[in-house]
């Protein structure tokens, strides 16, 4: 019956590809569409029933089935980026009393897979699309053009975004932090950053160095790391830090896990904060108040992020057309890690 099928129409279907497995086809459609809802073993051999059958999902069968789309997808570098779980949940309080569900998906900071993830996405026909510290490749900004679907842009603020961007100007934060520290007494500042988007990372070095010539500082001691964003990072980093610049009087660390992973580094080897070295940090979550000294932080007001997002989303699916670019203030707070309190 199936071998007759393929004959007459020349094409597999979604039927064939769940027979030659042995699953239902229910269970063949979730694994294509919602992969991490069906354990690696059926994944991996409906993927290669897929390949051995030449299946084609219909897209356009899936698009008219959800023409009332009330999904929007989420992309995010890594669920553990900072301020992921904040801008979600503030986003979803906009977007869920009126009747849209949100999903999450993980491109794991691979550019070369952005593309892909992008399309699956665009297979399921979301109302709209959220980026959140998170860098589009050309063949994606491609693909979303094309797709006529609304993206919102979450992180750094970003003329070049790919639709509605949404975010801070981390370049004027920075400055603004060094010019705090250097007026209350500090003279060898250094910066470490971490894994983020390139938008972000680049408004941060513009920023770091811009401020650093404007108070007649030299920019030069600057650490950029691959590694995560993790207490494990700052605190396994400090000691190279220090021993490549023992001048070193403060360290701005770009988010503040990492920052408190320098500050307990400090702690373990004896090192006085901030009387031996001061520690500021990007981020102004929970965490730098309740770490000890207090931290002083660039607030980045992830919250209002999400809940501006939900906003400018809503409108643009009422046929509005909501600002192209929304740039939130980030709030300075010196603590007791640089001596202010």
């Amino acid at each position: 019956m199936a071998e007759k099928r393929r004959r007459s129409t020349g094409k597999s279907t979604l039927a064939d590809v769940a027979r030659l497995v042995g699953v239902s086809t229910m269970t063949a459609s979730r694994a294509l569409r919602m992969p991490e809802k069906v354990s690696p073993d059926i994944r991996e051999k409906i993927d290669a029933a897929v390949a051995e059958l030449g299946y084609v999902p219909n897209v356009q069968a899936s698009n008219l089935a959800s023409a009332s789309s009330r999904l929007v997808t989420m992309v995010v570098p890594s669920f553990a980026t900072p301020g992921c779980s904040a801008v979600s949940e503030a986003l979803q309080q906009v977007l869920r009393p009126q009747g849209y569900t949100m999903m999450l998906a993980e491109a794991n900071h691979s550019a070369a897979d952005e593309s892909k993830l992008i399309e699956r996405l665009l297979a399921y026909h979301p109302a709209a699309m959220v980026h959140f510290s998170f860098d589009s490749t050309a063949d994606s900004h491609r693909l979303l053009a094309h797709s006529g679907v609304p993206v919102i842009d979450i992180g750094g603020v970003n003329h070049d975004s790919p639709g509605i961007s949404i975010g801070v100007d981390y370049a004027r934060a920075v400055r603004q932090l060094v010019r705090n520290l250097i007026e209350a007494g500090y003279r060898h500042p250094g910066l470490l950053c971490t894994q983020t988007s390139s938008t972000i990372f680049r408004q941060l070095l513009n920023g770091w160095q811009s401020g650093m010539l404007a108070m007649n500082q030299a920019p030069h001691r600057v650490v950029s790391s691959p590694l995560p964003p993790t207490l494990t990072t700052g605190h396994g980093l400090l000691a190279e830090i220090r021993l490549t610049w023992p001048e070193l009087d403060v360290l701005i660390c770009t988010t503040e896990e990492v920052a408190c992973g320098a500050m307990m580094a400090c702690h373990a080897a004896g090192i006085a904060v901030p009387d031996q070295l001061a520690i500021a940090s990007i981020g102004g979550g929970q965490i730098s108040a309740v770490c000890s000294p207090q931290l002083t932080t660039v607030a980045i007001p992830y919250e209002e992020m999400g809940r501006v997002a939900g906003k400018r989303l809503l409108a643009a699916l009422e046929g509005e057309e909501p600002p192209l670019y929304n740039e939130l203030p980030a709030a300075i707070k010196m603590r007791a890690s640089t001596g202010r309190l």
